[in-house]
């Protein structure tokens, strides 16, 4: 079956069958939505069933073809994403170091084997002019069938500018049964150049409910954690993912998160330095969790403000619901709402790749004065 493992996209399935059943699908297309949506997924499935040997019909999941793909090894896929310099040999060249190349096999192991699988390095800040070269070069070679090739350019926002200048080569001319995919949160996010030579599908945020599901065929049987993790998730499934398989990391999080919280309220902000080098010390993952965590608690504590123990069974953490109360009765004057807002604006400037030690200091002072309704010292 086409597209098998992209988990609901109803729409965005629909277009993209349709463009290959009609023989239209274009050169270049621009995947967009929220993170753990499954736009990789749905690139990586596309690319699957095209080189599939029983194609249309496929992906048979046991043909040649498919095997590779169960580790993301197949000729004709090449897949971009943000790479720390120190990984590559040659920088300009994007030839990768031995080190480098055994940690993007194993990323990529991971990613075949579930597609939803977070696929980034730490560290990682940018897709570098290196690694363009490199996938113009391998994209000049002849392919050994007429199969379809296709490069996927995950995070495509990262694209530094001259990297991006770079790629409009292989929009302009592109080569024959190639196509080549972008992935970004907004349109907006992708150079313009790039954008306009795109064909833009859009993909829909999960549902905590779907996800909840997904988590529960994972293993998690209690039900109330599964809920817990798809809540905390946000509807991004890649992010469900590892909170569901790194329990104890999650729940040092949560303690991290809640800490944040209570020291922002302290009487010197300075005091916040020692969190503030643990949170830097994070990788840009473990922060947008930490920060969708303070979102929960702050939202939890808005409910139990206004509902009281009316509003207890609508907590998400509600294993925490003592210090819930306490931390809500010893702030009478504070607006859990705006401070609900503050933590998610937060976390959409951590998206668009805002600088960490900033985003952390804007976001204590305002949750200080939202919550104590005064300045900080």
């Amino acid at each position: 079956m086409p597209l098998e493992q992209l988990i609901e996209q109803q729409r965005a399935r629909r277009i993209i069958e349709n463009m290959v059943n009609s023989d239209r699908l274009p050169h270049a297309l621009l995947f967009w939505g929220p993170a753990g949506a499954g736009k990789s997924v749905a690139a990586i499935e596309l690319v699957k069933w095209l080189n599939c040997l029983k194609f249309p019909e496929g992906p048979c999941g046991t043909c040649e073809s498919c095997v590779k793909f169960q580790v993301l090894e197949h000729p004709h896929f090449r897949y971009q994403m943000p790479l720390p310099r120190k990984l590559l040999a040659n920088p300009e060249e994007g030839e990768l170091t031995k080190a480098g190349a055994e940690e993007l096999a194993e990323i990529f192991a991971n990613k075949g084997h579930n597609p939803y699988y977070t696929a980034e390095i730490k560290g990682a800040q940018f897709i570098l002019i290196g690694q363009i070269r490199s996938l113009l070069k391998w994209a000049s070679v002849r392919a050994f069938s007429d199969k379809p090739r296709l490069a996927l350019i995950d995070h495509a926002d990262r694209l530094k500018e001259e990297a991006g200048n770079a790629l409009l080569k292989l929009l302009e001319e592109p080569p024959q049964h190639f196509l080549l995919i972008l992935t970004a949160e907004t349109p907006e996010d992708i150079l313009p150049t790039l954008r306009s030579r795109c064909h833009l599908i859009e993909f829909d945020r999960l549902g905590n409910q779907v996800v909840c599901e997904e988590i529960r065929k994972l293993g998690v049987e209690d039900a109330s954690k599964a809920q817990e993790i798809a809540n905390l998730s946000a509807g991004n499934l890649s992010r469900a993912l590892q909170i569901a398989n790194n329990p104890k990391d999650a729940a040092d999080l949560h303690d991290f998160a809640v800490n944040i919280v209570r020291h922002s309220l302290g009487r010197n902000p300075i005091e916040l330095n020692s969190l503030l080098e643990k949170w830097t010390a994070l990788d840009s993952s473990e922060q947008l969790i930490t920060l969708e965590i303070i979102s929960t608690w702050l939202r939890d504590a808005a409910v139990l403000k206004e509902l009281g123990e009316n509003g207890e069974n609508r907590i998400i953490n509600n294993q925490h619901l003592i210090l819930l109360r306490k931390f809500v009765a010893n702030c009478p004057d504070a607006d859990f709402v705006a401070s609900t807002k503050l933590a998610e604006k937060a976390r959409a400037r951590m998206d668009g790749n805002a600088l960490p030690q900033l985003t952390f200091l804007m976001l204590t002072r305002h949750l200080y004065r939202e919550i104590y309704q005064k300045k900080p010292v």
